[in-house]
């Protein structure tokens, strides 16, 4: 062992001990994770699990940001405010100047399961759990509840979910079968839900996707949900089913992604 002139063998040992435990401290302080992203005005707005709101240009270069002292599932943006939404059902509306008003607090049955999303679709906003229970609300003074596994148990095998979102006419849910291959639904209306068929066409072959989704955006100009997913794939569900397609754009995971004026924004 080489040693420091200096300083005696057990005392150079500490040291080394103390800065390679911070080295190794500082690589593994990861940022918090980006749960969702949303479109807004003519730029976006992201959401860390930590409870940060950041607004971005149409570049994604960060403009504002609001601390919401509670953690965050997901977002959606109605009537220009964001509606935050954490694991545990909290509400909030956030103005981009920073004004917060809690809407609701608190409305899981089932204290082990946990929101991964909020969607708004005309004047209702909906709320999904991991668990498959979707609520819905127009004041959120009053709920409605519907359970996904336990409505259609004879139907489709259980789902862990893991991503909501909606477009003027259908909201779109994903997450991934108890054997781990990725499942989509769709509904006009959150009652009645049609399982979306995964699968799409790579030169000769016609494959199954089995990349895990992450979270789920909705592209306007295309009329097309996108789920991002896990080893950085994006796979494209527009109307018709036979026209779904994969493309890769990161090597890492992407959590979220959203379409404004189509440009894609995802991490």
């Amino acid at each position: 062992m080489t040693v420091v002139k200096g300083i005696p063998d057990w005392r150079f040992l500490l040291v080394t001990l103390i800065v390679w435990s911070g080295t190794v401290s500082g690589l593994f302080a990861l940022e918090p994770k980006i749960v969702d992203i949303k479109p807004f005005d003519t730029g976006f707005v992201m959401a860390r699990s930590d409870g940060m709101l950041t607004w971005t240009d149409i570049e994604g270069v960060a403009t504002d940001s609001v601390k919401t002292r509670m953690k965050i599932a997901g977002i959606s943006v109605k009537d220009g405010i964001v509606l935050a939404v954490s694991p545990e059902c909290r509400i909030l509306g956030v103005e981009r100047n920073g004004r917060k008003r809690q809407l609701c607090r608190n409305r899981i049955g089932n204290s082990t399961d946990n929101v991964v999303g909020i969607t708004c679709m005309g004047d209702r906003t909906f709320i999904l759990t991991e668990g498959g229970v979707l609520m819905s609300t127009v004041d959120f003074d009053s709920f409605n509840s519907f359970d996904f596994n336990g409505t259609y148990s004879l139907y489709y095998d259980e789902t862990r979910f893991s991503a909501i979102c909606a477009s003027d006419n259908f909201i779109c849910i994903a997450g991934t079968y108890l054997n781990g291959m990725p499942a989509v639904y769709t509904s006009a209306s959150g009652n009645i839900w049609s399982e979306r068929t995964l699968v799409y066409t790579e030169g000769s072959e016609t494959l199954e996707l089995e990349r895990l989704p992450l979270g789920m955006g909705y592209d306007d100009r295309m009329d097309r949900f996108v789920l991002s997913c896990s080893d950085g794939y994006l796979f494209y569900m527009p109307g018709c089913s036979h026209c779904n397609s994969i493309e890769r754009k990161s090597m890492a995971d992407i959590s979220a992604l959203a379409f404004n004026s189509g440009t894609i924004l995802f991490r």
